[in-house]
């Protein structure tokens, strides 16, 4: 029952929900997912599970699909089930299949959450809860490092988005599959996991890995240095909010920067990257925004929602 206390700690130091709310349980059919569910049940938190089918792997999917739907008579509790057409979904938007199945995956369990709003009231709040554990965190960090996402992404997955929910961050990979093995609890590998033409693949399996060869500790030191980042990173918003509020003058649609005041601002490109990167611009737009600054007026850049445009003494 360790695991079981550290789980209800978890979800008490990060203020995730409160015992009476509802939660729709993203459930994959794999032993995270399937430890949650479990882990949901102990703790006789009220929940609801949600199992999407992409219809990618064939017998595989529909294998994982008639899993999750026992637990609908081994909890006694609701099933949603769906099933996407994900390659034409991909197809149609031009999107890579992964993240088309993430879309279409967060879109209907959105919808899920929103209907359960609109039907329960007798509860303080629907969250949706996914089984993103302490190992999928780590992979993170190294991903968005890698990628050049700023101190903001080196805090990892956030435990809570809105009314999404992540209440295993805080366990490793090795301390749900012990689990699973201590209470005989069913679950199904998914062979795409091995596959390193995904991403996060290859980082679970050679880089992190590779690093291990030099840095036994790697994962440990990384989930220590998560809680630091995450830490840093708040007060890396508040001072960022400050020079926002300083800088930003919301007029009908539009927002408007000083030049003269921005260009006083120290330092200036973390402060500019924080003011245009929800607008759409990439840090390797810096350099063309900082040189917008010393334009003429009319002369802009673009993202691919917004303009960044140089007018008179503002951009």
């Amino acid at each position: 029952m360790v695991l079981l206390n550290e789980f209800l700690e978890y979800i008490g130091e990060q203020h995730l929900f409160q015992k009476k709310d509802l939660l729709i349980l993203a459930v994959s059919g794999g032993v995270d997912s399937m430890v949650l569910v479990d882990l949901c049940a102990r703790a006789g938190l009220d929940f609801k599970i949600a199992h999407c089918n992409f219809q990618l792997r064939g017998n595989d999917s529909l294998g994982d699909e008639a899993l999750v739907s026992t637990l609908e008579g081994t909890y006694h509790t609701e099933v949603f089930l769906k099933r996407f057409e994900t390659r034409e979904f991909a197809e149609a938007e031009k999107l890579s299949i992964q993240v088309a199945a993430r879309r279409l995956r967060y879109g209907w369990f959105n919808e899920l959450v929103l209907h359960q709003k609109a039907v329960i009231e007798n509860y303080k709040g629907v969250y949706l809860a996914t089984a993103h554990h302490l190992n999928d965190n780590v992979e993170t960090l190294l991903m968005h490092f890698f990628k050049g996402t700023g101190i903001k992404g080196l805090a990892g997955i956030p435990a809570k988005n809105q009314s999404i929910v992540r209440p295993l961050l805080f366990a490793t990979k090795k301390d749900l599959l012990a689990y699973a093995d201590q209470y005989q609890i069913p679950y199904r590998e998914d062979a795409s996991n091995r596959s390193e033409k995904y991403v996060r693949n290859y980082f679970r399996n050679s880089l992190i890995p590779s690093i291990k060869e030099v840095f036994p500790a790697v994962e440990e030191n990384l989930a220590q240095n998560l809680n630091r980042f995450i830490q840093a990173n708040e007060l890396y918003q508040q001072a960022v909010d400050v020079h926002k509020a300083k800088l930003m003058v919301e007029k009908g649609t539009e927002v408007h920067i000083p030049v003269l005041k921005l260009l006083k601002s120290t330092p200036l490109e973390t402060i500019l990257f924080e003011i245009l990167s929800p607008y759409g611009f990439s840090s390797h737009q810096l350099p063309e925004a900082i040189q917008l600054m010393k334009s003429e007026s009319g002369k802009y850049i673009a993202s691919p929602t917004h303009r960044l445009i140089r007018h008179r003494d503002w951009l």
